[in-house]
């Protein structure tokens, strides 16, 4: 099993499970991009959640690399063609709004 997956099945918050599905699937369909900026967005926030879940982060130190990161896709979303740009916005930006939003608080809530 993989630490991300290990750090999600700490909230048992059952009205987040579609949440917890999506944002896992989203990583890894991240991380299987070929887009090098993609990969890498996927990779670092599946570190951050990690980070968190072990106490190693807090929550004002993830938002703040979130909210960063969420420029940065914004920014190479922007740059992408218009049949790119969907997929782009989807794999970094709308996975980063999920773990700031249901993932992460509830992982600090499991600590």
């Amino acid at each position: 099993m993989s630490k991300l997956q290990d750090a999600l099945d700490q909230i048992k918050d059952p009205t987040v499970a579609d949440a917890k599905i999506q944002f896992a699937q989203l990583i890894n369909d991240g991380k299987a991009a070929s887009e090098a900026f993609i990969n890498s967005s996927a990779e670092q926030l599946e570190q951050w959640t990690i980070d968190v879940s072990a106490g190693k982060m807090t929550q004002d130190e993830f938002d703040n690399l979130v909210s960063a990161q969420t420029i940065l896709a914004k920014n190479f979303v922007a740059s992408q063609a218009l049949a790119a740009q969907k997929r782009a916005e989807e794999l970094t930006i709308k996975t980063a709004e999920l773990a700031a939003t249901k993932i992460v608080p509830l992982l600090l809530l499991a600590l």
